[in-house]
């Protein structure tokens, strides 16, 4: 039961000790000769994309806020970026389920405050998903824009310059949920699912998708099979590891790529309780 716990751990300070020697512009340089092919046509995607200004919420702890108490957060995000970034380098990976094992875990805020420091990075497209249909947590967070999202792409009734947005800030890209007519599990069982994914994997950098959790919900198993990797987020202080452990064991062992500690108290002595404190737990084998 504990072995997901002990493994991740383990390798958690193995890339502890890599971290400061990772250069971030090394990571993301393709090719030159992939870069021209991959460049042009991510912009004539986007070209006709709606734009959305992000709402500033001055109570939910985002980077977009301009507070001196959220540095060490901040901070973590970065070292959490780099990690994934070095794992994408070496494994090819560029869409990310983030999920949970429950409810109220911090997920949400988790993928999209990860985007939001992923697309600080020069010429890194990020693309943020609400594909938690149930909750719309994403959706709300964006201030709930009004328009096509997600579930009107998966339903055939819109296109992908139609429902995804840019935002305010370069480089970041929003998917909202949208109004949700049909059940989430026939949405997602479609091909427009894979292909949706297939789409924003050519076009971006990175794709982070906000699931929601693995219990008890079908939802979780038909997104995270068309991405590329699995992040589960727990909450500092969580006692439920077996169901936890549970949630990890359905996923492909190839696509785990570990989890964020949410709410850990911070290493530096302050009573500052920071979110994603202890950044990501890599595999060993990653």
């Amino acid at each position: 039961m504990s072995r997901y716990f002990n493994e991740t751990r383990k390798a958690d300070k193995w890339t502890e000790s890599l971290t400061d020697k990772l250069d971030i512009q090394d990571l993301l340089s393709p090719d030159e000769g992939d870069k021209e092919v991959a460049e042009e046509p991510a912009e004539t995607r986007l070209r006709a994309v709606r734009q959305l200004i992000l709402p500033v919420h001055h109570d939910i702890p985002l980077l977009t806020r301009k507070d001196e108490s959220l540095a060490p957060a901040a901070e973590s995000y970065r070292t959490l970026r780099t990690r994934l970034l070095r794992m994408q380098a070496s494994q090819g990976i560029r869409s990310i389920v983030f999920s949970s094992a429950l409810p109220g875990e911090g997920k949400t805020l988790t993928t999209l405050n990860l985007a939001l420091c992923c697309s600080q990075i020069p010429n890194v497209r990020v693309l943020a998903v609400d594909a938690d249909f149930r909750a719309r947590g994403l959706t709300q967070l964006l201030g709930s824009p009004t328009g096509p999202g997600l579930s009107e792409l998966l339903a055939g009734k819109a296109t992908h310059d139609e429902a995804v947005l840019a935002t305010n800030l370069p480089n970041l890209c929003v998917l909202p949920a949208g109004a949700i007519t049909e059940s989430p599990a026939e949405l997602f069982a479609t091909a427009r699912w894979k292909e949706f994914i297939g789409w924003a994997s050519e076009t971006f950098k990175i794709v982070l998708v906000d699931a929601p959790p693995a219990f008890p919900l079908a939802d979780f198993e038909l997104i995270s099979a068309a991405c590329d990797g699995v992040v589960f987020v727990i909450r500092g202080g969580s006692t439920n590891r077996e169901l936890i452990t549970r949630a990890a064991a359905q996923v492909d062992p190839r696509k785990l790529l570990g989890s964020v500690f949410n709410m850990s108290q911070d290493t530096h002595g302050s009573d500052y309780r920071g979110y994603a404190a202890s950044p990501l737990a890599l595999k060993e084998s990653a």
